[in-house]
């Protein structure tokens, strides 16, 4: 009898907590500041099509678009990567620009999209792997542009390449063809940055100011209060180029 008194006194002790809301708890004496949840409908989508062996694509994931974790700006968005570009289905095969080896390695990064979805995750494989590529001369085996990076990070190469290799990573990639081709307008070259389904254009380098300016959420993160004053203009850089990046058009040329 003695220990069922004590189990309705704790009822009764502990009943009026149990109506109370974490979310919303608070305590008068202001030492507890439980924060609201990340609203995620408030990030703006920064999508980036592109393909492996451009390289436009190396130097903007490589020296760019690495801003949006070099700084909180990755708190406001959501990034996407989509690793076609200007590929073409012919039969039932998929044709890439630079080649077979960009066939390949877009196919690699499809399968690290997919099974590491934390954006960072596969976007520093990307970013290593487009290092890689970068170099001159090329590497030429192609699996040894991506081993050392999945190494790097602690990623499986036997799952990576298993994917390639069972045609999975075909059908992934083959949905991103799907994703690219239903882009309106359609891309005119690669790298092709679209912000909540604007494109940039030949003002892809100043993705930020968009992003910026797109965010409708309460809390600006400090690399939009700070990237006014480091806007860059990408007509003026573009001055001395012939092309801002790769066109379908031209000749794959990886000399």
């Amino acid at each position: 009898m003695g220990y069922l008194q004590q189990f309705i006194f704790f009822i009764l002790v502990a009943l009026p907590f149990m109506f109370i809301s974490p979310t919303h708890s608070s305590l008068a004496n202001g030492k507890v500041n439980i924060l609201p949840p990340t609203n995620t409908s408030d990030k703006v989508t920064l999508a980036l099509y592109y393909e492996t062996l451009c390289p436009y694509c190396a130097d903007f994931i490589t020296n760019d678009l690495v801003k949006v974790f070099l700084s909180d700006l990755y708190t406001i968005v959501n990034l996407k990567l989509v690793p076609w570009g200007n590929a073409d289905i012919l039969g039932d095969e998929p044709h890439c620009q630079h080649g077979e080896d960009e066939c390949y390695l877009n196919t690699i990064h499809s399968c690290v999209i997919y099974y590491w979805p934390d954006v960072k995750k596969h976007f520093d494989f990307i970013r290593c792997t487009e290092q890689q590529s970068s170099k001159k001369p090329l590497v030429k085996n192609r699996a040894a542009m991506w081993k050392q990076c999945s190494e790097k990070l602690g990623m499986s190469a036997h799952r990576i390449n298993k994917c390639y290799t069972s045609g999975y990573g075909l059908k992934l990639l083959l949905q991103y063809a799907n994703e690219t081709a239903k882009l309106k307008p359609p891309h005119e070259y690669v790298p092709w940055v679209v912000v909540d389904n604007q494109p940039l254009k030949d003002d892809f380098e100043n993705f930020v100011k968009y992003v910026c300016e797109a965010y409708k959420g309460d809390h600006k993160p400090e690399a939009c209060k700070t990237q006014a004053a480091n806007v860059s203009s990408t007509h003026d850089k573009m001055a001395n180029r012939i092309h801002p990046g790769c066109y379908a058009s031209e000749i794959a040329n990886l000399g």
